[in-house]
C-alpha cells in the first residue's frame, strides 16, 4: 500500500479524519515527512515505517500530557503524527544557524529546557525511557576490549569495577533529556520571547548536565554562557540555591560515560572508530571509580 494511503488509513482509524493534499518534504531511513492539510489547516505529517522510530509518537504524547510546550499536534496515529506547519505560522518560525549566536534566542531556549527538566523529574513514564548510558554493558565493554586492543587496559579497568560503575550511573537525579540539540530542531517566536524544541526521536532520561552540555556544543561561547546563566538563575530563583554539588557529580560520570557511549554507538553503526585517547579516559575513569 502506498505510504500516503497508509497515513490516511492510520489517522482515520484513530481520529475519524484524514489529512489531504500531500506533498513530500523528505524521506530518510524510513521516516516520511509531508506537507498536507488537516481539517483545512496547513499541517505537516510524519510517518514512521520502522517500529523503533514510532517511539516519537509516544514521546510527543508524554510532553503534551504533562504540559511541556512543544509544537501543536493535530492528530496521533499508530504510525503517524500530524502537527502544525510552522512555515506558514503568523507567530512562529523555524530555527536558523544564526540563532545559535543570538542571546535572545538562547535565553528563550534556556527557559524551555528548565521547564522541560523540571516537569521531567516527575513524569510517570520516566522509568520507561532509555538512558544513553544503558548501552554501557559488560558485553559492550568486552567487545571494546577485543575490537580496540590498544585500549584494552582502559576497558578492562572499567570492567573490573563494573558494579560500582552501574551504581554511580544511577546516583544522580534523573529527568527527561532531549539528547538531540541542533538548530534545525527548534522553533522560535518571531518576537524571540519563546523558543521550544521539536522532533523527539531521541528523547530519554538522563542528567541535566548532559543535556546542557549537549546544547553548549553547538552555540557560540557568548550564547552558550547566556544559556547557562539563564538556566542557573531560573534554578536558583526556584530553589534558593545552585546546582554546583550535583553538577560536579553528574560531570564526573558524564566525562567517562559519554566517551564510552560514543565509542559503543559508533561500533553499532558500523563505523569502527580508531582509538584516539591520550590517556584522559583512563585517568578520568580511575578518578571516578577508585
Amino acid at each position: 500500500m502506498p505510504i500516503i494511503n497508509q497515513i490516511k488509513q492510520d489517522i482515520f482509524s484513530m481520529n475519524g479524519k484524514q489529512p489531504k493534499d500531500f506533498q513530500l518534504i523528505r524521506e530518510k531511513w524510513g521516516v516520511y515527512v509531508y506537507k498536507c492539510t488537516y481539517e483545512g489547516f496547513p499541517a505537516v505529517v510524519k510517518y514512521f515505517e520502522n517500529e523503533g522510530d514510532k517511539r516519537e509518537i509516544k514521546n510527543y504524547r508524554i510532553l503534551n500530557e504533562h504540559n511541556i510546550p512543544t509544537i501543536k499536534i493535530f492528530a496521533y496515529g499508530k504510525s503517524s503524527i500530524v502537527m502544525e506547519d510552522i512555515s506558514v505560522s503568523n507567530d512562529w518560525r523555524l530555527g536558523t544557524e544564526e540563532d545559535l549566536q543570538d542571546k535572545d534566542v538562547t535565553k528563550s531556549l534556556a527557559h524551555w529546557y528548565f521547564n522541560f527538566h523540571e516537569k521531567g523529574l516527575s513524569v510517570p513514564e520516566l522509568n520507561t525511557l532509555e538512558h544513553d548510558f544503558d548501552k554501557i554493558t559488560e558485553v559492550a565493554l568486552n567487545m571494546l576490549c577485543e575490537e580496540l586492543p590498544e585500549a584494552a587496559d582502559t576497558f578492562k579497568y572499567i570492567l573490573s569495577r563494573y558494579n560500582k560503575l552501574r551504581k554511580l550511573i544511577d546516583t544522580p537525579e534523573y529527568t527527561l533529556t532531549y539528547n538531540d540539540f541542533y538548530w534545525s530542531n527548534f522553533i522560535v517566536r518571531k518576537d524571540k520571547q519563546e523558543a521550544l524544541m521539536f522532533d523527539y526521536n531521541m528523547l530519554g532520561k538522563g542528567y541535566r548536565y548532559s543535556d546542557i552540555r549537549n546544547v553548549g556544543w553547538s552555540m557560540s561561547d557568548e550564547a552558550g554562557m547566556t544559556f547557562v546563566d539563564n538556566y542557573n538563575r531560573l534554578y536558583a530563583d526556584k530553589y534558593g540555591t545552585d546546582r554546583t554539588a550535583e553538577e560536579v557529580i553528574e560531570k564526573c560520570i558524564d566525562d567517562v560515560m559519554d566517551d564510552l557511549h560514543g565509542i559503543i554507538l559508533a561500533f553499532e553503526r558500523g563505523k569502527f572508530p580508531k582509538w584516539k585517547d591520550d590517556g584522559t579516559l583512563f585517568t578520568r575513569a580511575k578518578e571516578l571509580l577508585e
